[in-house]
């Protein structure tokens, strides 16, 4: 890949002048071609992410050494930055969830509950942050490379016992998802072993739920329903997976009318 300082600007969402600023700087050496236009080469762009993710973790541009930082230990921080950020919102959301509830049945919050929310919608009360939704599979590596091949979920790690899987990750949008093996003392089985009964199931928001319900037919899913319109205002398409789990894929209609006015 090679290219001019407007292409990175437009596709990075930096202004032209900060990749100007950085040059200056030293932090981004780009190339110039035989009119004297920069080019950013993937090298220039790897040094350039490295930049941007220190500037995200606050680091002052003074501060900053591109060749000194190597990137899974910043994208490992990054992810420890996101994840405590997410867990502030989780709580933020709890307590304005919890103040709507109570508007909605009638019942003001008190003096002390607003100037709470005022002084910034932070306590020490312990809330929940994060969900983890868990799904048992007989074989949980198969399970794995399948979601990611035919529902288009994003890879997380797979943890062996010699050559068995014992336990997998997937990540849809901001949710994980364990792949936990079959465990009877728990009452953990899949749904191999009910004869595909199901007393769950996973609903998962996409951006364009007619496009992944194609991709997902054609990979081979188990289609139960292609996508139609609810009248709780999703338009939403259910598939099986290898095992039997039923999964229902989502785009809100709203969004769906957006698009089509385009």
């Amino acid at each position: 890949m090679d290219l001019g300082i407007g292409d990175v600007a437009r596709r990075s969402g930096l202004t032209e002048r900060t990749l100007r600023y950085y040059e200056e700087l030293g932090l981004v050496t780009p190339e110039r071609d035989h009119g004297g236009r920069r080019r950013y080469d993937a090298g220039t762009l790897a040094r350039l992410y490295r930049v941007r993710l220190l500037r995200e973790l606050a680091t002052p541009l003074a501060g900053i050494d591109p060749d000194a930082d190597d990137l899974p230990t910043l994208t490992r921080q990054h992810l420890a930055d996101l994840d405590d950020r997410l867990a502030e919102l989780a709580r933020t959301r709890e307590r304005v969830r919890a103040l709507e509830d109570r508007l909605l049945a009638g019942s003001p919050p008190g003096d002390e509950a607003l100037l709470d929310l005022l002084a910034g919608l932070h306590s020490d009360e312990r809330m929940p942050t994060r969900r983890i939704t868990l799904l048992v599979y007989r074989d949980i590596a198969a399970a794995h490379a399948w979601l990611i091949d035919v529902f288009g979920l994003a890879p997380g790690p797979l943890a062996f016992e010699g050559d068995h899987a014992i336990h997998g990750e997937i990540h849809a949008g901001d949710g994980v998802i364990w792949l936990h093996r079959e465990a009877p003392e728990h009452r953990l089985v899949s749904p191999l072993a009910t004869d595909g009964l199901v007393t769950a199931s996973l609903a998962v928001h996409v951006d364009d739920v007619d496009g992944h319900h194609a991709r997902a037919r054609d990979a081979g899913a188990e289609v139960v329903y292609p996508p139609v319109d609810q009248p709780y205002g999703y338009r939403e398409y259910s598939a099986h997976d290898l095992e039997g789990h039923l999964w229902s894929f989502q785009t809100p209609l709203a969004m769906t009318e957006e698009t089509e006015e385009r």
